[in-house]
C-alpha cells in the first residue's frame, strides 16, 4: 500500500538521486514503502513492489549494500526474485532503516490491480504464468518466515479479524479439518519462493496483458499456494469452469497438491 510519508532526509536524498538517474535513462520510478508489523499471527510483511539488480552488471559497493538492504528485509528479498523473474518490477534501491524498509521501483503502467478489473476479461495465461516461473526457485534467504506457521496461527485463532472480503470466521471444524491438511502438505514441504500474498490487489497490469505481482508478504513457502490463493480469488468469476485444473496445468503444479492448499487457504480465510 502506498502512503503518504514524511521521508527521513537520508532515504530522500537517496531517492532523489536515484530518480534523478532515472529521469537521465527515461525509467520511470516509484515510491513504495513498508514498516515492519507484530502482530498476534506472526505476520511479518515488510513489503514493497519491487524489482532486480541485472546479473550482467559488475559488483560494485552500490551493489554490495544493496544486497545488504535485501538481506535485512525478507520481503524486499522476495521482490528482488520475483523481478529477476519478471514476474515483479525491477528494483532500484532498497533502503532499511529505523523507520522501515523503503523500495524504489520502476512504475508499472497502467498499474491497474486485478482487483479493480473484471477478471472474465483477462487470459488466465497471463494471469497465472507469473506463478509458473517461480516453480523449483529457491527461498531468497536461507532463513525466512514461514508461510506454513502464519497460516497455522490463522486456522487456530478463533478470533480472527484479519479475512477475506465477504467472508467470516471458519468454523471450527472447516479448520481442524484444513490443518490436518497442512500437516500432510507439510511431510514433503521443501521451503521455497513464495508472493505470501497474491490477492488480487497485488496482481496489476503492465501494459496490454502482462500481469505484475507486488508486495510479497516476505516468508519462504511453496508457489502452489499463491497458485491457491489465486484461484480462490478468481473462482467465482469463472463459474462454471473448473479453474483449480485450468490454474494446475498453466502453473505446472499437481493438481491434487493444488486443492489440498485450496482447501487449506480456503478456511484460513485468505
Amino acid at each position: 500500500m502506498t502512503d503518504q510519508l514524511a521521508l527521513p532526509a537520508d532515504v530522500l536524498a537517496n531517492i532523489q538521486r536515484r530518480c534523478q538517474m532515472s529521469r537521465t535513462h527515461g525509467q520511470p520510478m516509484s515510491l513504495k514503502s513498508s514498516k515492519p508489523s507484530a502482530s498476534a499471527t506472526k505476520r511479518h510483511r515488510a513489503a514493497s513492489s519491487q524489482p532486480a539488480t541485472d546479473s550482467s552488471q559488475p559488483w560494485t559497493p552500490q551493489t554490495a549494500r544493496w544486497c545488504c538492504a535485501a538481506a535485512r528485509a525478507p520481503a524486499a528479498a522476495v521482490a528482488v526474485a520475483l523481478a529477476d523473474l519478471g514476474a515483479g518490477p525491477r528494483i532500484h534501491e532498497i533502503i532499511v532503516d529505523d523507520h522501515g524498509t523503503w523500495t524504489v521501483a520502476d512504475r508499472v503502467r497502467p498499474g491497474t490491480p486485478l482487483s479493480r478489473t473484471d477478471p472474465t476479461t483477462v487470459n488466465p495465461q497471463k494471469l497465472f504464468a507469473p506463478l509458473a516461473s517461480m516453480r523449483d526457485q529457491p527461498a531468497p534467504l536461507p532463513s525466512m518466515p514461514s508461510v506454513l506457521d502464519w497460516l497455522r496461527d490463522r486456522l487456530e485463532d478463533d478470533s480472527l479479524t484479519d479475512l477475506r472480503p465477504g467472508t467470516s470466521v471458519a468454523p471450527l471444524h472447516e479448520r481442524q479439518a484444513a490443518l490436518a491438511v497442512l500437516d500432510d502438505l507439510v511431510r514433503d514441504h521443501v521451503p521455497g519462493l513464495c508472493h505470501g500474498d497474491a490477492s488480487s490487489g497485488n496482481i496489476i497490469a503492465s501494459g496490454n496483458s502482462r500481469r505484475m505481482y507486488i508486495d510479497p508478504r516476505g516468508v519462504a513457502g511453496e508457489h502452489v499456494y499463491d497458485v491457491a490463493v489465486l484461484s480462490i480469488r478468481v473462482a467465482q468469476a469463472y463459474a462454471g469452469a473448473e479453474v483449480v485444473a485450468i490454474a494446475a496445468d498453466i502453473a505446472g503444479v499437481a493438481e491434487e497438491r493444488l486443492r489440498a492448499w485450496v482447501q487449506v487457504a480456503s478456511a484460513a480465510r485468505v
